[in-house]
């Protein structure tokens, strides 16, 4: 891949960066509010409406047969005196298709991604997962015409559309063939600017390209593409100034795991493969890694007997390749997009269903086994509803229980085949909500009180802890984990956020909050103080698991797209880390809680 190498820097404007990352776990609610949502209930990427809007121009159609996702493409970050910047250098090896009624695709070599230019609005696209937010960006391309383009007079035309809703697009950034020279790299630019702001969205994908335009002839080769977007405007550093929390390392503040979920295919933006400043905070920070989506079954065993570790093996050898451990997430989970057709469309017997589950977690812990650095799984995950006041088993919702012969039996035996591949791996039971000493949580003791007394071989319990500014209580908390304590288990916190606005609280939207002031900041950061300290001082020493935050930068927190009342809003801000990789005081919060320093709004 070439890199156009022009580096452009853009003043401050109100842009947010957000995403949703997979990876299971509900946001903590009162019991008597809606269903909770989960962090993994529907994929990262949605794929393309199958309708288009009739004003919509026929230069880009959808692409129904494309996965939403968008190849990895590197991601890097520029600054100058007015602004941060993020810079996506679009992966010109795979990902690109062709675009346009009768065009017969694109090659990619060596030189780039080409196309024959056959006629009007024949060109190549690719996809931008979200949380890209286009508007206002700067495209930049370098291309090359052959001498029968240049010959036609033809015009090319930077192109891009949202692939959903209302199917925005641009469609004004043109290059006159005066511009362009046969057989010789062209430089190319356009800044996206819809009428009414389309491109200022978070709930679908976007693709981007370039079209010929006029009567073309000949050939057109994209060399090099890149894509700069604005600064959010909800950024630490908004005012011109970047807060520094004064943590050298929060892995460095404890004797347990302090992780992070990261994704390697989810959202390109992010991807921790490619991305340098996710790479850099991670690296920094953390000595754990859990994966969002790529572990868990559909991923790795998508029909039966075919297994894929691709995506994965090269996220654990990452990991190794930093002396970070990998917690494994999860293998059993009952949401359906992560549950293989095979196993939704059993028709075999139930004892039959249960050596195919135990067959692939056997096979996907013993490949593991092998790196050395997975030494902790979520074997089961949210296998509890919320029901209230009494909460039991989730049943026809879970392919699991309906297979297993309407029986919970499948949960023991898991544990057990997980077990019997590793020996000496951490294993536990995760979910959400049970922070909240609630009905869920009697029915998770009861769980743990059944498999103690059985021998069942279980470790510990992940407490997803997806929980706001102001639920639940501390003291809830606090009860929570000290019963899980008292079963002689471990507890870990494996999916902390803790989200600004809680449309659960009976308030909303009155009470909602727009912007993240330095008020709003402080008071996160005590939060996430209590909740550490809460932590440390509940659970003893032998007994803690490790903490977990669910995401690194605001940029790429689920809950934008998960949470509906947020109306696709990026006012969660839950992390620890702005959109622009920037600490939070949420930060120095999570630090002074390790530390047992008093938890201050100051």
């Amino acid at each position: 891949m070439q890199n156009y190498q022009k580096l452009i820097y853009i003043p401050l404007i109100s842009l947010g960066l957000t995403a949703c990352g997979g990876g299971g776990g509900g946001s903590s609610k009162p019991a008597s509010s809606a269903p909770p949502i989960s962090s993994s209930s529907t994929p990262s990427s949605e794929a393309p409406s199958s309708a288009l809007s009739s004003a919509v121009p026929s230069s880009v159609a959808p692409s129904s047969a494309t996965p939403s996702s968008a190849a990895p493409s590197s991601v890097t970050a520029s600054s100058s005196s007015s602004a941060a910047t993020t810079v996506i250098t679009l992966n010109m090896a795979s990902g690109w298709r062709g675009n346009g009624e009768g065009n017969a695709g694109v090659n990619v070599n060596s030189d780039g991604v080409s196309f024959t230019a056959s006629g009007d609005n024949i060109g190549a696209v690719t996809d931008l997962a979200k949380p890209v937010q286009l508007e206002d960006a700067i495209v930049d391309m370098v291309v090359n015409v052959s001498p029968e383009f240049k010959t036609s007079g033809a015009n090319l035309q930077i192109i891009a559309q949202i692939k959903g809703g209302a199917w925005a697009g641009e469609w004004n950034c043109w290059s006159g063939n005066e511009v362009l020279a046969a057989s010789t790299d062209a430089a190319i630019s356009c800044t996206i600017s819809e009428a009414d702001k389309k491109f200022n969205q978070t709930e679908f994908d976007v693709q981007i390209g370039v079209q010929a335009k006029g009567t073309p002839a000949g050939t057109v080769t994209i060399k090099s593409a890149k894509v700069t977007l604005k600064q959010p405007a909800n950024s630490s550093s908004s005012t011109g100034s970047v807060y520094s929390a004064n943590v050298t390392s929060l892995r460095e503040l404890a004797d347990f795991p302090i992780g992070a979920a990261v994704s390697n295919n989810d959202s390109p933006t992010y991807n921790i493969l490619t991305n340098s400043k996710e790479q850099a905070v991670v690296e920094k920070h953390f000595d754990q890694m859990t994966a969002g989506n790529i572990m868990k079954m559909s991923y790795l065993q998508p029909t039966q007997g075919n297994f894929t570790f691709t995506n994965a093996d090269a996220f654990v050898d990452y990991a190794k390749s930093k002396n970070i451990q990998v917690h494994g997430h999860a293998l059993v989970w009952h949401s359906d997009y992560q549950v293989p057709g095979f196993m939704k469309n059993w028709t075999g017997t139930s004892a039959d269903f249960i050596t195919a589950l135990q067959t692939h977690i056997t096979t996907v812990v013993d490949h593991f086994e092998a790196k050395g650095n997975v030494n902790s799984w979520d074997v089961v995950n949210e296998a509890i509803n919320d029901g209230n006041p009494v909460a039991n088993f989730r049943t026809n919702d879970s392919t699991f229980y309906v297979k297993s012969g309407n029986s919970s039996l499948y949960i023991e035996k898991a544990f057990e085949a997980a077990r019997a591949a590793a020996p000496a791996a951490t294993l536990y039971y995760n979910d959400y909500n049970i922070d909240q000493n609630n009905a869920k949580t009697t029915k998770l003791v009861e769980m743990l009180t059944d498999f103690k007394a059985r021998g069942v071989p279980i470790d510990g319990v992940g407490f997803q802890m997806h929980v706001f500014m102001d639920y639940p209580s501390i003291a809830n908390i606090s009860a929570a984990m000290k019963k899980v304590v008292d079963k002689g288990l471990k507890v870990k916190i494996t999916e902390l956020d803790v989200a600004v606005n809680n449309p659960y609280n009976g308030g909303w939207p009155g009470n909602k909050i727009t912007s993240f002031t330095q008020s709003v900041a402080l008071t996160q950061k005590q939060r996430y103080c209590e909740i550490i300290k809460a932590y440390m001082d509940t659970v003893p020493a032998n007994q803690r698991g490790g903490i977990t935050v669910w995401g690194t930068t605001d940029a790429s927190t689920w809950l934008t797209t998960a949470t509906s009342a947020y109306n696709g809003e990026a006012i969660a801000w839950p992390l620890l880390f702005d959109n622009n990789y920037n600490d939070k005081p949420s930060l120095r919060g999570f630090a002074d809680g390790l530390q047992g320093i008093n938890c201050t709004n100051l």
